[in-house]
Order: C-alpha cells, then structure tokens, then sequence
C-alpha cells in the first residue's frame, strides 16, 4: 500500500481508497491518471519520514547537563562533610589529648603540692600551723624563728613569748591603747590597740 495525493484537494490517501475521504474524489477510478500526473512519478510511502525537530536534542542535552551538575555538586558536597568529619574528629582527638596532659600536669601539681604540705607540716612552723589555722602559712614561720614585726598580731607574740609581765593603759597613740611588756626579751615592751595589733614596739 502507498499514498498519493488526491489531485482535488491534495489530500494524501491510500492508493487502494475507493474515494478521497476529504472530498469525496474517486481515486480507484481515476487511479492511473493520479499516478501519471504525480510530480515524482513514484508512489508515496506510508513511512514518510518527519521533519527532524532540533528542540529534542537540545532537551536531552540540557537535561543531561543538568544531570551532570547535580551529580558533581553531590559528589563535592560529600567530600566537604567528609572532610569535615575528618577535621573534626581529628580536633575533638587533639581536645581530649590536651585535656588528658593538662589533667596530667593538674595532677603532678597537685601531687608536689601535697608533698610540699606534708613536709611544711612536718616543720616547727608546721606545727604552729597546725595549731592556728587562722594565721598564715610566713606568720608560722616568722613565730618559729622568733621574729617580731609590724602588723604582728599580740596572740602570736604571746605564742612566741608566752604571758607578758605586765599589761598597761598606754598614752601612746589615739583611742585605747595597750602596752605589753616582757622584761627578759630586748624590744620588751610591745604596743597595740583593741584590735590587738602590734603598731610600734622598743
């Protein structure tokens, strides 16, 4: 089977039609005059090609651009987050290194602190220590090498010395003052006010 056109109204139609459905044109009648007035002089295929259309080709390559850039920026993304997760691990590992050697340094300070306490303990100063936790560690240690100074308070020269021989109302200075006097000692006589703090002594 194979089309010609139909010499009335240039429909194409089967050349085993009995008529034109179109126009109603007799083609099995006139079937060979159609066929000599053909232009081409051959008859016409039923698979006549289409007209190519350039509009699919360059869908399909735009889609497979697309396509293309979608998986690039996966891929890229991927390997941002893995190296992200890479370079976080690899900090959080740095973190908890330096926490373990500054957990370790805290530890050996402490532990040479505490050595240095047992020994300071062990010491006459120590001992005072031990026995008057309110005062400072050098007060303690000032006491046991009998010195005396400024800003002592009169409960560690009574520590030191013992009970004065005697205690007077002194003159010296503004508001209550007190003089405290050992008489065996040189700088005997010590002077303070109510809150007993040594303020001069001879």
């Amino acid at each position: 089977m194979s089309l010609i056109k139909c010499p009335e109204c240039s429909n194409f139609v089967s050349d085993r039609a009995s008529q034109c459905p179109k126009c109603g044109y007799s083609i099995k009648n006139n079937l060979d005059i159609i066929k000599k007035t053909t232009l081409s002089g051959q008859p016409h295929n039923t698979n006549t090609p289409k007209p190519n259309n350039g509009c699919g080709i360059a869908l399909l390559v735009f889609i497979i651009f697309g396509l293309l850039v979608f998986l690039v920026n996966k891929c890229s993304d991927n390997g941002v987050d893995k190296n992200t997760n890479i370079s976080t691990s690899i900090d959080t590992k740095i973190s908890k290194e330096d926490s373990i050697k500054n957990q370790a340094r805290i530890d050996s300070i402490n532990k040479q602190e505490k050595i240095e306490e047992e020994k300071f303990l062990k010491t006459k100063a120590g001992k005072i220590y031990k026995k008057h936790p309110e005062w400072s560690k050098q007060d303690c240690i000032n006491i046991s090498e009998n010195r005396i100074w400024i800003g002592m308070h009169y409960d560690m020269l009574v520590y030191e010395r013992g009970k004065p021989d005697n205690i007077n109302t002194s003159n010296y200075g503004d508001g209550p003052n007190y003089q405290a006097c050992w008489h065996d000692y040189q700088s005997s006589c010590f002077y303070f006010g109510e809150d007993q703090i040594i303020t001069s002594y001879n």
